[in-house]
């Protein structure tokens, strides 16, 4: 084969490899674009602003008091966020849904609106604190204890209802 042939061949092949490349790159972006995902993805725990909906008591789950916000942000091993009067921080370690929370501090302001903040603010942190496992549903976050029972139930911020 002479090198004017070598060269020829060599040209060819390379456009036609470019020409497959670039028609498999349109096919699949097309394909892509064509079948959207059909089941909205949960939020993962981290990266997530959580707003608690609800907490256990000893009669069973108890809505958060009207006009209080309690919230958890997970970030890189620490928790910060509201528990309805004051802030506070935690650390946190996972392994694969268990979850043991640390060293929780916060600050020591005394709140008396709405009546009974203090008292969800102290049941909160307590059952924080002794909070085992996680799960993530749509847009909720169950944090439970050794027992499995449901002790703090969050939606994400950002979630509509």
């Amino acid at each position: 084969m002479d090198s004017m042939t070598k060269s020829s061949l060599i040209l060819l092949t390379s456009v036609l490899l470019l020409g497959a490349l670039s028609v498999s790159g349109c096919a699949s972006s097309v394909s892509r674009s064509s079948h959207p995902s059909s089941a909205p993805s949960s939020p993962s725990l981290e990266q997530t602003a959580w707003v608690l909906t609800s907490y256990a008591t000893e009669t069973g789950q108890e809505n958060v008091l009207f006009n209080t916000t309690v919230t958890a942000t997970f970030d890189n091993g620490n928790i910060t966020g509201s528990a309805g009067c004051n802030r506070y921080s935690a650390g946190y370690q996972l392994s694969g849904n268990r979850i043991a929370i640390s060293s929780i501090t916060s600050t020591l302001m005394y709140c008396t609106a709405p009546e009974g903040v203090m008292t969800q603010e102290s049941t909160y942190l307590l059952l924080l604190k002794n909070v085992t496992a996680y799960t993530i549903s749509n847009d909720q976050l169950t944090l439970s204890n050794e027992l499995g029972d449901s002790q703090l139930v969050f939606n994400a911020a950002n979630a509509t209802t």
